[in-house]
This record gives structure tokens, C-alpha cells and sequence, in this order.
């Protein structure tokens, strides 16, 4: 089954202690588990897609959080443990979906993408909304448990469940990440 590994928004203002919107500690679990899945998924010659907030410094977000991800600054760098290899896709966004107002969905037709794995931050803003945007376009969502999290961890459980049960995205556990996949 042709597939794409959307890596979203692991960006030094969410990821990192010093970033303007730091999602916490959790987050370090979550590196590592991204980062052992990107090697798993390169080796299987899979799409790999570094979906990525780059605003410019007068965006409208801003008037909902703070400047954050400015497009050129050190916080919308991808996390130096998750650095993006050759061949990657990296994917500037303005909007909390991947799909709205960028190339995504035509990159995945081209490629005959039918199924997204996703990992990143937050839960509940970024991966939730380009969870539904893909399920609206009929792709096959998988959501990984422990390749994602939130600044707000009861929104975090909250998406989960949103995307699962009403999505209809699977959300597993790595541990249930069959190698031959």
C-alpha cells in the first residue's frame, strides 16, 4: 500500500525548552519515537513529509497565539534530532491543516498515496486538522500514540478519540507496528 509519513510541525518553537509555545518534557518520548520511525520508514523507501508552520511575522494566527514558527527564525527550524534527509519533502504551511493552501494533496496523488502516517505536535491543532482535511479526501489515516502530543494533554486524549472514533483514523501504539509494514 503506497504510503506517506507526515512529520508534523517538530519545529524548535514547539519542540524545543526554549521555543515560544514548548509543548513539555513529554515531548523528548516523542522525538525519539519519530526518529525511529523515520529511519523504519526511509528504509522502506516510503514518502517521508516534514509538514512544517512558517508564518510571516504578521500572520492572523497571531492573533490567536502567540508569534510563533516565524518563517527564516531558528523556531521554525525542524528539531536538530529529526534533521530532514535528502529525498524528504518539507512542506510550509500557514494553517493548522497541511491540506489548506499547500501542495500536499496533488504531491500524494502524483505519487499515488493512499494511506498517511502521522506523528508531531500538537494533538489537538495541527495533526487533528490534517487528520480530518486527509479523511475528507478519503485517504487511509494511521496516527501513532506515542509520536504525538500536545501542550494540553487532556485535548491531547480528547483528539485521539476524536480522530478514531469519528474519523475513523486508526490510532495505534508502536508496539503494534508490524516491522514487514
Amino acid at each position: 500500500m503506497p504510503r506517506a509519513f507526515l512529520v508534523i510541525d517538530m519545529l524548535n518553537d514547539f519542540v524545543h525548552p526554549d521555543g515560544v509555545l514548548f509543548v513539555g518534557h513529554q515531548v523528548q518520548g516523542v522525538i525519539a519515537t519519530i526518529g525511529e520511525l523515520l529511519e523504519e520508514r526511509r528504509k522502506q523507501k516510503d514518502l517521508v513529509v516534514y509538514v512544517c508552520d512558517a508564518h510571516r511575522r504578521d500572520d492572523a494566527e497571531f492573533r490567536l497565539f502567540p508569534p510563533h514558527c516565524v518563517e527564516g527564525t531558528w523556531g521554525a527550524q525542524v528539531v536538530a534530532d529529526l534533521a530532514p534527509q535528502e529525498g524528504d519533502f518539507i512542506l510550509p504551511k500557514t494553517k493548522f491543516s497541511a491540506f489548506l493552501g499547500t501542495p500536499l494533496d496533488l504531491i500524494l496523488r502524483e505519487k499515488n498515496i493512499t494511506h498517511l502516517e502521522l506523528v508531531g505536535v500538537c494533538t489537538n491543532i495541527c495533526v487533528l486538522y490534517t487528520c480530518a482535511f486527509a479523511r475528507m479526501l478519503h485517504y487511509e489515516v494511521t496516527v501513532f500514540r506515542e509520536g504525538v502530543t500536545s501542550f494540553d494533554l487532556g485535548a491531547h486524549e480528547w483528539a485521539l478519540r476524536e480522530m478514531e472514533n469519528t474519523l475513523r483514523a486508526e490510532v495505534r501504539s508502536c508496539g503494534k507496528l508490524s516491522r514487514a509494514q
